[in-house]
Parts: C-alpha cells; sequence; structure tokens
C-alpha cells in the first residue's frame, strides 16, 4: 500500500506538471531477452546460492521531459524489470523503479532535487522497498567538462528482516568528460556512504570508486554504441560486541569489484540488439559471502 500511495503521489505531481508545462517530450522502451547468470544471489540478504541458471528477462520503460519555463524541467520516470529463472525460480527477481527529478539551470549550472523509489519482489514476494531524495548541483566548466555533486538520505526496509531496516546518507561527485564531438564520453566519480540499520550489526561507512568510458560510432553504415566500467565498493561495518562476555561477532567487513561492457548495435533507428556482461569480484570476512559472478546476456530493445 505505501508503494501504491508513492506512485499515485507521483502520477499526480507529473498530470499536474504537465498542465503548465510548455514544451514535452516523452520517451518509451521495451526490452525482451536471454541471460546467464554463473552465481545467482540476493545479495541485500547475504543469500548465495552457489547455483548457476539460464532464464529470459524483459525490461520496459517510460519518462517524460517537461519545461514549464525555459530554466526550469521536471522529469518523471517509471521502469520495470524482470528476470525468471529456468530451474531456480526462488530467485526470479521483479524491480519497479520511479523517480521524479526537478531542476533549475542557469549559465551552465544545473541544481535539483530527486526522488527515486524502488520497490523489489523476488519469487513474487516483496522483500526490499527503497526511498532515496537527492540535493545535486552540477556544472558545466566548458562544453567538454561537467561535474555533478549529490547528497542523498535514503531509506530501506524489508519485507522478512526488519533488522536489516535502515537509513542512510551519502555523497557523491561523478565527472564527465566529452571529446570526439560528444560521441565518446569518459566518467570518473567518487562516493561516500554511511547506514545506520535497525539492528547494530548492519551498520556501516563505505566508499567506492566508479570509471568508465562509452563510444558512439558507424561500421558498415549502422550506428553502433559501446561501453565498459568498472565500480569498487569497500564497507566497514560496525564491529558488535556480545555483553557480558565482550567477544566480537565476526566482521562483515567486504568489498566489491565490478566490470560490466556493453554493445548496442542498431538494427533500425528504434530496434537494437544489446550484449551485455558482468564479473563481480565480492570479498568478505565472512566467507559464507564471498564469491564471483559472471552475468551475461542477450536482448533485442526497441525505443519509441
Amino acid at each position: 500500500m505505501r508503494s501504491i500511495n508513492k506512485l499515485i503521489t507521483l502520477s499526480a505531481l507529473t498530470t499536474s506538471i504537465q498542465v503548465f508545462a510548455s514544451d514535452a517530450t516523452f520517451h518509451a522502451d521495451a526490452q525482451i531477452g536471454l541471460t546467464t547468470n554463473s552465481d545467482l544471489a540476493i545479495k541485500e540478504l547475504d543469500d548465495i546460492s552457489s547455483q548457476s541458471d539460464t532464464g529470459s528477462i524483459l525490461k520496459a520503460g517510460v519518462s517524460a521531459e517537461l519545461h514549464a519555463t525555459d530554466n526550469l524541467k521536471f522529469t518523471p520516470s517509471y521502469r520495470y524489470e524482470q528476470t525468471n529463472y529456468n530451474q531456480l525460480d526462488q530467485y526470479d527477481l521483479a524491480l519497479h523503479q520511479y523517480s521524479l527529478d526537478s531542476s533549475y539551470s542557469l549559465s551552465g549550472t544545473d541544481v535539483g532535487i530527486r526522488y527515486d523509489g524502488a520497490l523489489a519482489k523476488v519469487a513474487k514476494e516483496t522483500f526490499l522497498t527503497l526511498d532515496q531524495v537527492s540535493l545535486y548541483v552540477g556544472h558545466y566548466f566548458n562544453p567538454t567538462t561537467y561535474l555533478r555533486t549529490a547528497i542523498r538520505a535514503s531509506d530501506k526496509q524489508f519485507a522478512t528482516q526488519s533488522m536489516r531496516d535502515a537509513k542512510g546518507l551519502g555523497l557523491d561527485s561523478n565527472l564527465y568528460y566529452f571529446i570526439n564531438q560528444g560521441k565518446t564520453m569518459l566518467l570518473l566519480g567518487a562516493s561516500l556512504d554511511r547506514e545506520n540499520a535497525d539492528s547494530e550489526q548492519f551498520n556501516f561507512k563505505s566508499w567506492g570508486l566508479n570509471t568508465g568510458i562509452t563510444h558512439r560510432f558507424k561500421a558498415f553504415d549502422i550506428s553502433n554504441k559501446a561501453g565498459l566500467s568498472w565500480r569498487y565498493q569497500d564497507k566497514n561495518y560496525q564491529e558488535v560486541i556480545n555483553q557480558p562476555l565482550t567477544q566480537s561477532e565476526p566482521s562483515r567487513d567486504e568489498s566489491r569489484s565490478v566490470v560490466s561492457a556493453f554493445w548496442q548495435l542498431s538494427v533500425f533507428d528504434s530496434l537494437q540488439i544489446v550484449t551485455e556482461a558482468e564479473y563481480g569480484d565480492y570479498q568478505s570476512k565472512l566467507a559464507a559471502n564471498t564469491y564471483t559472478q559472471s552475468i551475461a546476456s542477450l536482448s533485442l530493445k526497441a525505443s519509441f
């Protein structure tokens, strides 16, 4: 009910914004394909299967860009993603994501506030809801260099493990550099996060890095887009002391290193073949949470 109320509120806000928007553009896409996963897992619940499976993926999204004035812009969006596995259907995932971004631009500087919400289901049962509000500032130092910095406040709630419910605060900064007439984009970013959970064993502080490159090009008169990225996160969990024995719980400290790549081939202007691959190395002081994971997919994407 909580998520339904949010969707209704966002829809009402979007409708109200559209009434006075002087200019609006809309975008939608749908994607269907096949995927393979070397180690199915629900990372948020420390559920690592150590088993592989193949399955199908379905993605769809819609967004709008609504200009109230030349400087004031609203961008609502909704996206749905579903993964169904052939054998281990207890790991079937459905993800609803919705957002509303409001920004004001003046002299190369953007100031905005953004709301992001998510509802995740595993095996058709809700296991996680997320609310996040961000305040951000972005600035073009020149036509090729853009820096965006944001402070984020989040609230996570788990349906079956309330001790993991947490409130978080984060800061991230991303530098975008465009070359080759904007066909190539380089990204370098860093982040700091802190979460306080209902159970202190899940409290943590973390830092992260992310970098990537995307490039648009033509081959045999066919449009292509390819990208490669890497992200790293180091989490330092709070040490928990058992009283009166004064023996600490095993440390949950962990790190994640994930490399991702994609290649998008345009069959027609609005139809693309998309290949994606990801390799993750998840290290933890808890042996059960240490594993590697390879994910690959091949899909057909239509844009409208």
